[in-house]
């Protein structure tokens, strides 16, 4: 176990520099339109789907999720403060261990059509990653989705951005995300290379000007004899699927 995950991660509104509850509306209110071209396509659900955000900081995300209209959203997190913002806020956040809660989500026979992990699963090591999805995975209806973002390995920052956290552990490549997905009997996984994300004019400019360095920067690689890499970002949102029904027994 990594000692520092609990004692950094019980520090996130400090860390932040939230000014309080109105400052954090502000902030989230800025991260809509990121989240919106982050998910595109992926949240086309009934609005009364059971969602819930482990890790959810402030509430960043429900804030989001509410944005859209979905009903019955819970996040969890171990930081009290941010959780008492995010509860300010109208929000269903709280301050429970990932563990204990879908515990007790399990014992009430409680399950989700979607769960949310950002940047969350490599602060995992291996070791307690596997039960810990174990446990995720249980609580997903069948047909239910898991949404992700996680370190882009294959980035040419992703190095940087593995170290850039005191409390990180993995970073993932698309291949080794699709196998860790395998592992956990999810299927239909899709990769998304989010950044930079338009959602501006100047943005979209930017989007297209990025786009045409990276085929540069590819073909110098292919020259060079180097596979380019297929995800740009530092980090990348991915979507699996639980299937919708067990296997047949044979």
């Amino acid at each position: 176990m990594n000692p520092y995950r609990d004692a950094f991660y019980s520090r996130q509104a400090e860390w932040h520099g939230y000014a309080g509850p109105e400052d954090v509306r502000r902030r989230h209110e800025q991260r809509i339109p990121y989240y919106s071209w982050y998910t595109r396509g992926w949240l086309d659900l009934p609005r009364n789907t059971p969602i819930l955000d482990i890790g959810c900081g402030s509430g960043q995300f429900l804030y989001f999720l509410r944005s859209l209209g979905f009903t019955d959203t819970v996040g969890i997190d171990l930081d009290s403060r941010q959780v008492e913002i995010g509860r300010s806020l109208g929000l269903d956040c709280r301050n429970v261990p990932a563990g204990d809660f879908l515990e007790a989500m399990g014992s009430q026979g409680k399950s989700f059509g979607l769960i949310a992990l950002l940047d969350i699963i490599e602060h995992f090591t291996r070791a307690e990653l596997f039960p810990f999805l174990e446990a995720v995975v249980s609580r997903l209806r069948p047909g239910g989705s898991l949404l992700m973002s996680v370190p882009n390995a294959e980035s040419p920052r992703g190095l940087t951005l593995l170290y850039a956290d005191i409390t990180h552990e993995l970073a993932f490549t698309p291949v080794s995300f699709g196998e860790l997905m395998l592992c956990h009997g999810l299927m239909n996984l899709q990769i998304r290379d989010p950044w930079p994300a338009p959602v501006c004019p100047s943005r979209r400019v930017y989007r297209a000007v990025v786009g045409a360095a990276r085929a540069i920067e590819a073909a110098r690689l292919r020259l060079l004899g180097l596979e380019p890499p297929r995800n740009w970002s530092p980090v990348i949102w991915a979507l699996a699927k639980k299937p919708a029904a067990d296997p047949p027994s044979h």
